[in-house]
């Protein structure tokens, strides 16, 4: 008797993971009924563009007028989420305090990145790179999304060097 318990356990948890809310198992003759209430979760892809400032002085770098440009991460779900965290990296470096990522081969040239809207944390606040995942602000309130980052290439020190600013962020999602 113990074996076949044990069988039909196994068969609950199978069909269970399958997704089954409703099945009728026959054994030995006798049929074991259950009802499973099952919690769904949101299925979601992200995307995020690429940004390019191409060929700019290292006076206007320093001077800080270099204008702005936007990253936009799209988050596209087949239904609305109840909530999300999102996380920022930076394998370069980070000045976490403002909100600067460094660059791979230029020192003297960083990113500054802050929120284009108030969707995670308060319009044209510093992101935070490189510490805890932030629970955004406002929850989204339509299955697909977008968040806003404004992006502003920035002087690290007195001196701005010519040369390539590459760099890489990498956005850690996660959609609970």
């Amino acid at each position: 008797m113990l074996k076949k318990l044990l069988v039909i356990s196994l068969g609950l948890s199978l069909s269970f993971h399958a997704g089954a809310t409703h099945f009728a198992s026959n054994v030995n003759g006798g049929t074991v009924t259950s009802n499973l209430t099952m919690v769904v979760k949101t299925s979601c892809s992200a995307e995020v563009n690429d940004i390019a400032f191409g060929d700019q002085s290292a006076g206007d770098i320093k001077k800080g007028e270099i204008v702005d440009k936007t990253l936009s991460l799209d988050i596209a779900c087949d239904s609305t989420l109840a909530n999300y965290t999102i996380k920022f990296t930076a394998p370069d470096g980070v000045d976490t305090v403002k909100g600067i990522i460094k660059t791979k081969a230029n020192s003297t040239v960083g990113y500054q990145l802050k929120w284009g809207d108030n969707t995670v944390k308060p319009t044209a606040s510093v992101v935070s790179v490189g510490g805890e995942a932030m629970t955004p602000t406002n929850k989204p309130t339509a299955a697909s999304f977008s968040i806003p980052i404004k992006v502003k290439p920035v002087a690290l020190g007195e001196i701005v060097s010519p040369g390539a600013a590459n760099t890489a962020l990498n956005i850690i999602l996660t959609f609970n």
